[in-house]
């Protein structure tokens, strides 16, 4: 209890947090356990004591939810999972992650239980957009349907921002098993949508570090996947921790704190792999470029 009386002590000094803020929300991605310890959720429900206390107005998490990945029996992790989220005190929302979704069966036993892989919502002027980006199996893929969905519901009014949550980060050219037509799909299709939505910031989880963060066209684009016992060996190396995301609204403006166990930091303290990952990550005018390039080529 003293160590998570500090450590709110801390962060009172971060962001708008000595201001009344219009929301503040939670992003974390990644909690599943690891393979050898299927129900141990001990590390996501640590983190989740310590979201109660920062009392936000809800969490989202991006997936990756319970071990899954080709074992027998997910029915009972996701009977353990289900009882850990019970322990959060403010409203929770999810997407599936690769591990929860894998083929069909699996994805049977998620819509019933959880009844639906995209939706949206709106709590206090502010839209949330949670986008299922693994369809058919496909890491990255939107069907159509959820296409024409998605269209719709960023097409409304009655927001005065909105954020956008995905799995799989289709502009980090390191997100291995993409496909180049998901990457092109989300950049012709679905950002300018984005771009035309008043959307401040996409998040999405799967690479089990923080960041590099890009912004394409005023939009923040946030890699966010430290929430389990699994992180990236090269983030871990270089200090890298468990954490989540505080992201806190006033006004028009929106701030994103990187919470550990024992800290809050600003972005580019916690960003620690911006020299080995900056460099790998989707242009729009590079690869379309490219794209016209192999196509005149196979022409001739």
């Amino acid at each position: 209890m003293r160590k998570i009386k500090a450590f709110i002590s801390t962060y009172l000094l971060v962001c708008f947090s000595l201001l009344a803020q219009d929301l503040k929300f939670v992003v974390i991605s990644d909690t599943n356990p690891d393979f050898w310890h299927q129900t141990d959720f001990s590390v996501f429900e640590r983190e989740i004591e310590q979201i109660n206390h920062l009392k936000p107005d809800l969490v989202i998490n991006l997936g990756d939810l319970i071990y899954g990945y080709g074992v027998k029996g997910t029915r009972r992790q996701w009977e353990r999972y289900l009882g850990v989220i019970k322990k959060f005190e403010v409203p929770y929302y999810q997407i599936p992650g690769n591990h929860d979704i894998f083929n069909k069966k699996s994805g049977k036993i998620y819509l019933d239980i959880f009844n639906k892989t995209y939706f949206s919502f709106t709590l206090e002027k502010v839209h949330f957009v949670l986008i299922n980006d693994l369809e058919d199996g496909e890491w990255g893929k939107i069907g159509e349907e959820q296409f024409r969905w998605l269209k719709q519901d960023l097409a409304g009014t009655g927001w005065n921002m909105a954020f956008v949550f995905v799995h799989i980060p289709v502009w980090d050219m390191k997100a291995r098993r993409v496909k180049m037509e998901w990457r092109h799909f989300w950049f012709e299709k679905v950002h300018p949508l984005i771009k035309e939505a008043k959307v401040k910031a996409v998040f999405a989880g799967h690479t089990h570090r923080f960041g590099p963060t890009r912004t394409y066209d005023g939009v923040r684009y946030y890699i966010a996947g430290g929430g389990g016992p699994k992180l990236h060996p090269l983030f871990v190396r270089r200090g890298g921790e468990n954490f989540f995301l505080l992201v806190e609204v006033k006004g028009q403006n929106f701030c994103v704190s990187v919470v550990t166990r024992n800290r809050v930091m600003e972005e580019k303290e916690a960003s620690l792999l911006d020299d080995l990952f900056g460099p790998f990550y989707y242009d729009p005018k590079k690869e379309r470029s490219s794209s016209r390039q192999l196509g005149n080529g196979l022409a001739k």
